[in-house]
């Protein structure tokens, strides 16, 4: 089938979506939210009981946790509305009183989008967290039913992005991805392009690719909210990237942990295989491609390439020093493209758009969005994308509501656990890949972990370095031993047993990981320790040499 007869199939299929006299109500929610379903199933039993012209979906996640269940109502000739923490009760109130009448419900509104303003709803425009964030990622996180292959066809430009692609040399496909701007999301900012085209112009008898569907930070909810709520942007991004390089093989690698993610991928394959979007002649074309799930227990060293590709081999997930690239030789010795989900998902979104329209976004050498995920002491713990060139205040404070209970900020770690620390005074630096370097800081995951005023510099310090050497691959000496000897030092320091040499100590056995370690993870190991003593180092002295916390130190 070509892509005119899928969509013809999908709309046989699934005709609400162009049915403008049909209300639409979506249902958004984590799958694991305990409220979800009783809200659907009452959705629907009232919307039959009451004769009501009305499809209800069961959306995915937004990223919105604090919200969900939330509710998006598309009444004809009226503005959409997005209603917060639904339950049966307030889904029979909204049934009764707005979509068989004409009472909105403000006071369980969030805001209205797009149209003529309601009385008592705030617009969408007027919402921090709405118009701070540009979704291209998340794009359709929320608003279709992930379970259904005929929503992403036709709500969200499914398959539109291969299908041009198929149209296109492969060069000029690359030539379009340069364009674009877009880097790889997986921590180190590649060209995408140029990681691509040395697979392209590697020549061999088989290539591969593989998709980093991981979230190896255990903060991180990137993955599991793009697999649970889209997994067909991913997958069309996998198809491209496959494409452009020649592969006819491809894994997606999945959190053992994330049933539910599993699942949906496992339905999304199967679809796909309906409408002869994998296998042979895909999109009446010479292009084919499988694609299989492998299912990894969560590590922070599997999100490093060269492990992953271990793993992929049957052997343990480690690290090992690269002499060539994945790209030339990889999985099996063969040319592997290895990406990132978020970077698979904004190939789709440049190819269902154009390049232009994609490097108009962020900023001159960062171009694009980035996804964020905030954790710790903050308000409102959400996952969002932000243009490369917000500051961390914005997402912090203007986004996430700032720190629980009004306390100031101590200190914000961007980039996941081998991330730095920037003090609270220093929030107005940008998210993008240059400043954070400039900075000594990495993109990494992208999770923001915000610290109140009333932390104590050393105790944060000490939990990231116990956690990063119980990560430790332990191949290397300098990840092994260093993580070990750094988090015993920390250990004495927060226990009021350290010595001032301690510091001097960290500092060196920190530089020597950065220097003399295998992979990334090890090199970066050391960075917010490092970093808390060159900006709290007050919190340090109080512990060695008044045997006391400080946690309020200035530094």
């Amino acid at each position: 089938m070509n892509l005119e007869q899928i969509r013809a199939k999908a709309e046989l299929e699934c005709d609400y979506p162009k049915d403008k006299n049909c209300i639409k109500v979506r249902v958004g929610a984590s799958a694991d939210h305990p409220a979800s379903a009783d809200v659907l199933n009452r959705f629907q039993q009232d919307i039959d009981r009451c004769g009501i012209k009305a499809k209800v979906i069961a959306a995915g996640s937004s990223g919105l946790y604090d919200f969900e269940p939330v509710v998006l109502i598309e009444k004809p000739g009226r503005p959409a509305i997005l209603y917060r923490n639904i339950t049966p009760e307030t889904a029979s109130e909204l049934v009764n009183g707005y979509l068989s009448g004409d009472n909105p419900g403000p006071d369980l509104a969030l805001y209205s989008i797009g149209g003529e303003k309601i009385d008592g709803i705030p617009d969408s425009g007027d919402m921090p967290v709405f118009n701070l964030q540009n979704r291209i990622a998340l794009r359709n996180c929320g608003y279709i039913e992930p379970e259904s292959i005929n929503e992403y066809i036709l709500c969200g430009q499914g398959y539109s992005g291969l299908s041009s692609v198929l149209q296109m040399s492969r060069t000029d496909v690359i030539g379009e991805l340069k364009k674009s701007g877009l880097r790889g999301r997986g921590g180190g900012g590649y060209s995408t392009a140029e990681k691509w085209k040395i697979c392209h112009d590697t020549e061999a008898g088989e290539k591969y690719i593989i998709c980093d569907g991981m979230d190896a930070d255990p903060r991180a909810r990137t993955a599991r909210l793009l697999i649970e709520s889209d997994p067909h942007s991913v997958l069309e991004g996998m198809l491209i990237g496959a494409c452009v390089i020649g592969a006819c093989r491809g894994f997606i690698c999945v959190n053992s942990e994330y049933k539910t993610a599993i699942k949906r991928l496992r339905k999304a394959l199967e679809q796909m295989r309906n409408y002869g979007l994998l296998g042979d002649n895909i999109l009446d074309s010479d292009f084919k491609c499988d694609i299989e799930i492998k299912e990894i227990e969560s590590s922070l060293v599997s999100g490093e390439e060269t492990a992953l590709i271990r793993f992929l081999e049957n052997k343990q997930a480690m690290p090992y020093l690269r002499t060539t690239y994945p790209a030339v030789s990889g999985f099996e010795g063969k040319p592997t493209l290895v990406n990132n989900i978020e970077t698979l998902s904004h190939v789709s979104a440049i190819f269902q758009n154009s390049a232009a329209w994609y490097s108009g976004i962020g900023t001159e050498r960062s171009r694009g969005t980035k996804i964020i995920t905030l954790s710790g002491n903050v308000v409102h713990q959400y996952t969002v994308e932000v243009p490369f060139g917000t500051t961390l205040r914005t997402v912090v404070v203007d986004i996430g509501g700032g720190v629980l209970n009004g306390k100031g900020i101590k200190a914000v770690q961007f980039g996941g656990p081998t991330g730095c620390y920037f003090t609270g005074d220093s929030l107005d630096i940008t998210i993008d890949y240059e400043t954070m370097n400039e900075a000594g800081g990495i993109m990494g995951s992208g999770t923001i972990e915000v610290y109140g005023s009333d932390s104590c510099a050393v105790e944060m310090a000490r939990d990231v370095m116990s956690y990063l050497q119980a990560e430790s691959c332990g191949k290397c000496v300098f990840g092994r031993e260093g993580t070990y000897q750094m988090s015993d030092i920390l250990n004495d320091i927060a226990e009021n047993k350290g010595k001032h040499e301690d510091l001097d100590l960290l500092v060196e056995l920190g530089e020597g990981m950065k220097n003399g370690s295998i992979c990334g993870l090890g090199r970066t190991a050391p960075d917010p320790v490092l970093s808390s003593i060159k900006l709290f180092r007050r919190d340090y002295d109080a512990h060695i040499t008044e045997k006391r916390c400080s946690a309020n130190a200035s530094h």
